[in-house]
């Protein structure tokens, strides 16, 4: 929670701008000021934080991993790392193979040993020893974090190298020199920002999603991780790396699984809850347990990854497939990474290949905002749709494309409550504040299409029905399951959001209190899948920090280690040599062009929404705007507030420029959720994004690359698109 700034020595803020993004939050990272904590800002432009920052380090876009690394080169020299923490934590002592690069396994020393069994070397005994898997304590043992060792193994004496002694290894490549013209940082400041991590009683970092909008950004939060691990900042207070936390009430996955909204009755009795047992016995930990059952739900297609789905059946590909010819890492096609991917089942799409969706409903998102390179649905995925249904309270950039708009009522129009992330440790709740005409809560439109869908198989005869994994299912009794055998039809928005508080095992208080007061305190994760990664447990009135479970109570991380683990010995990080993190520059998406487009969350904003506010407009001058550097504009012949043309080999838009001494040469910035149709012509900046799928985000079949929610399946990248900038 933001609150535990005030335990941090050190705070990073690195790959945020909570000053402008995190509005509610953001005193609490200027007060820990006064309490001695040291602010570090690591941007690529002058931001408001950086403004209320101790010191400012700027960095050349998608550079990052780089800065990291010699950092924790400059850690490992000086041998300021914390030892035991490694020894326990992490999975550096683990051995790995001189002849093929991969874990020595079980498998390797005997005949039908498991894959997963792994070694380390123990110099207390002077022999191998198994990683253990239930528990992180060492007890009597101490794995080496160097030397080479010989092992008999079934095929013959192979030599195998703890982790860390390859991190050396690739180390070796940022010294403080090379790192420099790499990031732009100077080589003093890395080692200055080095030793303070180091020296630091707590160090903790301020990010977001913004690295996974980077192509290389699973190369970033590596290295970003691997600093915070060598310097044992991991699961204490004021300590911790955290990137994109959720914190939402549990009740969610027990109201869905109890009928056929997600699992049916009958599957969660005959495999969920045997399953679960069943891993509990094995000594498989809450956290463990809920991420295996959740990547069922994308092996079966109940959840299924966005971005796949917009590549495979809404032609994303002509744009992203062309990773290759941007990015010289590549050795194949990436046609040929996906189809290994999904023939091999690392990764799934639903509906699968060939076999086209024919209706789409769109709510809770704006697809023809958000998605990147998104004139390709309208001319890929639009054809083979019979409807298009958009679920809102506004009309959006997709509703304009859409055959129907089902009006949905606003925050202040309804009886619900509002997911948030652990920053403040609240779930928020509203009262209806005013009465509406035709806009109506989600569960009102569904329970009325639910009902409509049990009354035409009625009436038609075609009741049941099988489903994609084959399961015969009943059409006409669907509103009875809706309705939970009546007990809320569609008029209980009310009801069902005071049911989901009230099954909750995480909230204190009740609904009604939470509609006065506004909002309810979180007395622990809870076992929902978005927070249980948390790993933490906290007193009411205590600052959260995560990870607590596993530092204080050894607990196994939900890895193929179940160490924090740096080392992924998977064919395709094999490949393009990805195994441990390490910097690559960023490919050239969209052409050979010389500016480099990024972005960022717009102040104030949730996404797209009020985005056309006349307020909210007048924090950016009222419509979209790209901002360049003084210097790329005046080669440019552009002033401030000319109207420009922002093209690459794939698309272009009109924008107006703003002129900043706060941007870097060679970078332009547009901050987020404009909708297309605030464009002359309709035509978003999205247009030109092309989005290039990183091959390694194909990864899968090992214990912990598997999809999952809201990771471990390919993202999409915008941070990385070239462009050039000419007045218009």
């Amino acid at each position: 929670s933001a609150d535990d700034y005030f335990n941090s020595d050190l705070i990073l803020v690195w790959g945020c701008n909570p000053v402008s993004t995190q509005i509610p939050n953001a005193h609490f990272l200027t007060e820990a000021r006064y309490k001695g904590a040291t602010v570090v800002s690591i941007t690529v432009d002058y931001n408001p934080s950086s403004i209320h920052s101790d010191l400012w380090l700027t960095v050349r876009p998608g550079s990052d991993a780089a800065l990291a690394l010699a950092m924790c080169k400059v850690v490992i020299d000086e041998e300021l790392y914390d030892e035991e923490f490694i020894r326990e934590q992490t999975d550096l002592p683990v051995l790995v193979r001189d002849d093929n690069g991969l874990f020595l396994r079980q498998s390797d020393i005997e005949k039908g040993g498991s894959e997963e069994v792994l070694y380390f070397w123990d110099t207390t005994t002077q022999g191998l020893a198994e990683v253990t898997r239930s528990s992180l304590a060492l007890e009597t043992a101490r794995p080496a974090l160097r030397g080479r060792y010989e092992i008999d193994t079934a095929q013959g004496p192979v030599t195998v190298r703890p982790v860390f002694e390859l991190l050396g290894q690739r180390l070796a490549d940022y010294g403080l020199k090379r790192a420099a013209r790499i990031c732009g940082v100077a080589a003093a400041s890395i080692r200055k920002l080095a030793l303070m991590v180091a020296g630091a009683g707590a160090a903790t970092n301020v990010t977001s999603s913004n690295f996974a909008k980077y192509y290389h950004g699973n190369l970033i939060e590596r290295a970003q991780a691997l600093l915070f691990s060598l310097c044992g900042h991991i699961g204490r207070k004021g300590g911790g790396f955290v990137a994109f936390p959720m914190l939402t009430h549990d009740s969610f996955d027990i109201f869905a699984r109890s009928r056929t909204g997600l699992v049916d009755t009958v599957r969660l009795w005959a495999d969920i809850i045997p399953k679960s047992t069943w891993l509990k016995w094995k000594g498989w930990s809450e956290e463990l347990v809920a991420t295996e059952l959740t990547r069922q739900a994308y092996e079966v297609g109940i959840l299924v990854s966005g971005t796949l789905f917009w590549n495979v059946h809404g032609g994303l590909l002509e744009y992203s497939g062309r990773s290759a010819e941007w990015d010289p890492h590549m050795k194949r096609s990436i046609d040929e990474h996906l189809k290994e991917s999904l023939d091999k089942q690392w990764q799934y799409v639903w509906p699968k290949r060939g076999n086209d969706p024919r209706m789409l409903f769109s709510f809770g998102s704006n697809i023809l905002r958000r998605v990147r390179a998104y004139p390709l649905l309208l001319e890929h995925l639009w054809p083979k749709l019979t409807r298009i249904a958009v679920l809102d309270f506004r009309m959006t950039s997709t509703a304009m494309f859409s055959d129907y708009v089902l009006p949905v009522s606003a925050w202040y129009e309804r009886d619900d409550h509002k997911w948030v992330t652990p920053l403040m440790p609240y779930i928020h709740a509203g009262a209806r504040a005013v009465e509406t005409g035709e806009a109506r809560h989600e569960w009102w439109i569904l329970g009325r299409m639910a009902r409509a869908i049990s009354d035409n198989a009625a009436r038609l005869g075609k009741d049941r029905y099988r489903d994609r994994q084959g399961k015969e299912r009943s059409l006409a009794g669907l509103y009875q399951e809706f309705t939970y055998d009546g007990k809320f039809d569609e008029n209980a928005e009310a009801e069902v959001a005071e049911e989901l508080v009230k099954q909750a095992t995480n909230l204190e208080g009740d609904w009604k209190e939470m509609q006065e007061t506004g909002y309810t305190r979180f007395t622990a994760p809870g076992a929902g899948m978005v927070s249980i990664g948390n790993a933490t447990d906290f007193d009411k009135g205590e600052t959260i920090t995560p990870l607590v479970h596993h530092v204080r109570d050894k607990l196994p991380y939900p890895t193929l280690t179940r160490r924090i683990q740096f080392y992924i010995d998977h064919p395709l990080y094999l490949e393009l040599d990805e195994v441990l993190p390490r910097h690559k520059d960023p490919p050239s998406a969209g052409g050979d062009h010389p500016l480099r487009l990024t972005g960022g969350h717009t102040r104030w904003s949730i996404h797209a929404q009020w985005r056309d506010d006349g307020l909210m407009l007048q924090q950016q001058r009222g419509e979209p705007l790209v901002n360049m550097s003084v210097e790329d504009a005046a080669a440019r012949g552009i002033a401030d507030g000319d109207l420009v043309k922002v093209a690459n080999d794939l698309d272009s838009f009109h924008i107006r420029a703003k002129l900043s001494a706060t941007v870097m040469p060679g970078q332009v910035i547009i901050y987020h959720a404009w909708e297309n149709y605030q464009f002359r012509d309709g035509k978003g900046f999205q247009n030109l994004i092309p989005s290039p799928i990183n091959p390694v985000e194909l990864a899968g079949g090992q214990f912990h690359l598997r999809p999952t929610a809201i990771c471990l399946h390919p993202g999409q990248f915008d941070r990385d698109t070239r462009v050039e900038v000419l007045k218009a």
